[in-house]
């Protein structure tokens, strides 16, 4: 079947709609100006039970319906203009348009941007595409997560590579320590220091500008596990001077899942190989059928490393409206409302004698996590007690030297202060067992 050029422009014009429709056309655009008002909004905005108090987005995020609806209309979108998505220049102009949205969020140039179905692809990327040989030292902190750990031990198996930790204390009580302790575990073997701008486990924020610039100045490369930072806190890329920083936007960003960028600072992108190349520069006497759909006239990382925006495309246009969405709230004001609920939630939770609070409390060390333990009871069974009990989310974690583990929770903008009193007063019930 052939298209005449009038219905590939009709076509085309119909998927570029899409791609184009504002989140302010789902919200009607009416945004609550009064901050009772606005949170009150908020709450509604997330496709989420009503009859639970869901305080576990750093395990997983709820989407926002408006990122729900624009993965919705993108997919039916592209099924009906099938064939026009296959038009020569289409996946390019589309991911160009994708990359430099992004890149602005984020604080990068659309040439250090390449997407990724999460953090756990974006950390692999970097891990087995950097050349590491038999007796380099990868440096990590102790409270990584096991998809930012896992590549690396794979690859001691593979390479020969030396995996060191840095035993990273709980809580924290500065972001000297933290510099120090890194600083104290380098070795003129060390090649690439790895650690998480917010901790997953104890919710500690890491004084990530700090240790990229001592790592730059003794030529050691950076890797940054984003997953709890993007969606929560104001920041960006371009002020932490990292080489490589990995996110995902179904945490707190409150996109679609399955979606995920990697950082790639411009001037590493040399030193990287693609381990997914969706197309790749060939001479003579090898011969290159065809190019890859998306792979041509793209930015610098997306062309070397795999652009999956052709596959990716109406996940990728629901997380833009997640993206929009904290772009129309204020991120400086998002990460306001965090950390007031925080503090919140710590203040009360200090009250109780018979548990320690993990997160470091020194400000500007932490956000919306908070962890604690109780030398009774497990951080599982505390967990399953307040989802059977009191419909309370949380999320019972494992932690190094103890068998009880820990109680982690996380509070975001569509949380409120009465969820928090549901929490402590399930939590209550639960550490008097």
């Amino acid at each position: 079947m052939s298209f005449t050029r009038r219905e590939l422009l009709t076509a085309t014009a119909s998927l570029a709609s899409v791609s184009a429709a504002p989140l302010a056309a789902a919200q009607n655009g009416v945004i609550p100006s009064s901050s009772r008002e606005l949170w009150q909004w908020v709450k509604t905005q997330p496709v989420l039970d009503p009859q639970i108090s869901y305080l576990d987005v750093a395990t997983s995020g709820p989407t926002l319906r408006a990122a729900m609806a624009a993965e919705y209309r993108a997919r039916e979108a592209q099924s009906l203009a099938l064939a026009a998505t296959t038009a020569e220049g289409h996946w390019a102009t589309e991911s160009v348009r994708l990359a430099t949205r992004f890149a602005a969020f984020l604080g990068c140039d659309a040439d250090e941007l390449m997407f990724t179905r999460g953090t756990g692809e974006a950390l692999s990327t970097v891990t087995f595409g950097l050349d590491l040989n038999a007796g380099d030292e990868v440096l990590l902190s102790s409270r990584e997560h096991p998809a930012a750990l896992a590549p690396w031990l794979i690859l001691a198996r593979r390479r020969g590579i030396v995996v060191k930790q840095v035993d990273m204390p709980a809580p924290l009580t500065g972001p000297e320590q933290a510099l120090g302790l890194f600083a104290g575990a380098v070795s003129e073997r060390t090649k690439v220091m790895a650690f998480s701008h917010v901790q997953y486990a104890d919710g500690a924020l890491l004084p990530v500008a700090d240790l990229c610039q001592f790592a730059r100045q003794r030529n050691i490369i950076t890797v940054v596990d984003g997953a709890q930072a993007v969606g929560m806190i104001d920041f960006q890329l371009r002020d932490l001077g990292c080489d490589f920083y990995a996110a995902c936007f179904h945490k707190w960003l409150g996109g679609s899942h399955g979606t995920g960028a990697l950082y790639v600072r411009r001037e590493m992108l040399d030193r990287v190989w693609s381990i997914e190349p969706h197309g790749l520069d060939a001479s003579p006497p090898i011969f290159t059928p065809t190019q890859s759909l998306g792979h041509e006239h793209v930015p610098a990382t997306l062309h070397k490393l795999g652009n999956i925006v052709p596959h990716l495309w109406p996940a990728l246009r629901g997380s833009e409206s997640a993206l929009e969405f904290q772009q129309q709230i204020g991120r400086s004001k998002i990460e306001a409302r965090v950390r007031e609920l925080a503090i919140y939630a710590r203040l009360r939770l200090q009250q109780f004698a018979n548990a320690e609070i993990l997160t470091p409390a020194r400000p500007g060390l932490w956000a919306g996590i908070l962890t604690l333990r109780s030398a009774k009871h497990t951080g599982k069974d505390l967990a399953t007690s307040l989802a059977k009990g009191n419909r309370v989310f949380v999320r019972g974690i494992e932690w190094p030297g103890a068998e009880q583990g820990a109680l982690r929770l996380s509070v975001h903008i569509f949380n409120t202060h009465d969820e928090v009193e549901r929490l402590l007063l399930g939590l209550n019930r639960a550490l008097k067992i």
